[in-house]
């Protein structure tokens, strides 16, 4: 089977099961217009990661030659049809086997790229380490790649239940600084201070040391609001391995001196939800 049969086979397998909704976690991956290309190359990238830091996918345990010579007497007295049955349940075990899918995010040039790994910080933190430190390009068609831990419903009481339980592992034992992130897309109905304020306060009762920092936060807090859901992330060095975009990590240094507009514009929001609560027109 060609790569491109592959990767159209690995779509297929979601069936009419390829939106994303609450439970999930995983990579919330933005392209420049290529889909197709963009998801491609996720399904590479992530893949060769996964090998990299927990071993090929789809291992089998060491048959040795009696055991072999037993399951061959076995399968010549078995009749076709079972044989055959036999087939199609290893073949829908092979399916849930594979460790991404993509599937539907709600918004343009936008991808999630579901996971069954526990931790998608660890596969997203190592490659954009790999990218600060190589500066090779892994892809002509990703821009960013945000892990994302938990995804639920896009009201207040929801976000500030998964980010409760996601802050016990990052800032209850030691004190940190953070920054917290907000972006929406297709959504008018959250209020960007309201979530911001809140979550800030939750983090600071975590430990009295928690600190916010905008510049230069030791965790970053990610609120991606799509439609009527929300991806949650909570990144280290986000600013740093300049916000996990993977096109600004391989740029030379000297074109790294000034943040970029877009970088601006989220710093000044932030601190005028977190420090003063002013209110910030809706986004689009």
């Amino acid at each position: 089977m060609d790569r491109r049969n592959y990767y159209a086979k690995a779509n297929e397998r979601g069936g009419g099961d390829r939106c994303m909704k609450p439970g999930h976690r995983g990579f919330l991956v933005t392209c420049n217009g290529h889909v197709r290309d963009c998801v491609r190359d996720s399904y590479r990238i992530l893949n060769a990661y996964a090998d990299q830091l927990y071993g090929a996918a789809d291992q089998t345990t060491p048959v040795n030659d009696e055991q072999q010579q037993q399951s061959d007497a076995a399968s010549d007295e078995e009749d076709i049809s079972i044989k055959l049955q036999k087939e199609a349940l290893a073949a829908g075990k092979q399916n849930k086997s594979f460790r991404f899918q993509s599937v539907e995010s709600g918004a343009l040039n936008c991808l999630f790229i579901q996971t069954t790994l526990p931790d998608p910080n660890e596969i997203t933190y190592k490659l954009m380490k790999d990218l600060s430190e190589t500066k090779q390009h892994k892809s002509r068609f990703i821009l960013r790649m945000l892990p994302i831990q938990a995804v639920c419903r896009a009201n207040l009481k929801d976000i500030m239940d998964v980010v409760g339980k996601l802050s016990d592992q990052y800032f209850l034992k030691e004190p940190k600084t953070f920054a917290i992130l907000f972006n929406r897309r297709l959504n008018n109905d959250l209020s960007r201070d309201d979530v911001i304020r809140e979550l800030a306060e939750l983090i600071a009762a975590k430990n009295p040391g928690n600190k916010a920092n905008l510049k230069s936060p030791d965790l970053a807090v990610t609120v991606e609001v799509i439609k009527g859901l929300c991806c949650i992330g909570i990144l280290p060095e986000y600013y740093q391995l300049r916000k996990y975009n993977l096109v600004e990590l391989v740029a030379p240094q000297n074109e790294k001196c000034a943040p970029p507009p877009e970088a601006v514009a989220v710093t000044e929001v932030n601190e005028l939800a977190v420090e003063s609560n002013q209110k910030q027109p809706d986004d689009e």
